[in-house]
């Protein structure tokens, strides 16, 4: 009984890290300017994490594969993105748990984004 007892709760804390784990996606900046910052929060949350880009801008055409917060219990986020004129656009409700690569459009003030 005890030589199981030990793995299993090996098991179960590693299912716990699992849940609050980072998940990787990428980004393609195609809103034809540089973007200088990239945030998430809870979907209708107003909550604004840190910027993923962190002191880095995403020239236009380019990708970066970034670590985002990922909760498995949560995969509703809003994203926002700014521009190199400070201007912020936002996308809503991104489905962070199936995103595995987000590309950022942006015409006439319309900001969208195609998620694959």
């Amino acid at each position: 009984m005890r030589k199981f007892v030990v793995p299993l709760l090996l098991v179960l804390a590693l299912a716990g890290q699992a849940l609050a784990a980072e998940k990787r996606i990428v980004f393609i900046n195609s809103v034809n300017q540089q973007i200088k910052g990239i945030f998430l929060a809870p979907a209708g949350s107003g909550q604004w994490g840190p910027n993923l880009l962190d002191k880095w801008k995403l020239k236009n055409g380019r990708k970066v594969d970034i670590a985002v917060p990922h909760d498995r219990g949560n995969c509703q986020w809003d994203l926002k993105y700014v521009v190199r004129d400070k201007l912020a656009y936002t996308v809503k409700d991104i489905d962070i748990c199936k995103a595995v690569e987000i590309e950022l459009f942006l015409d006439k003030g319309q900001a969208w984004a195609n998620i694959k």
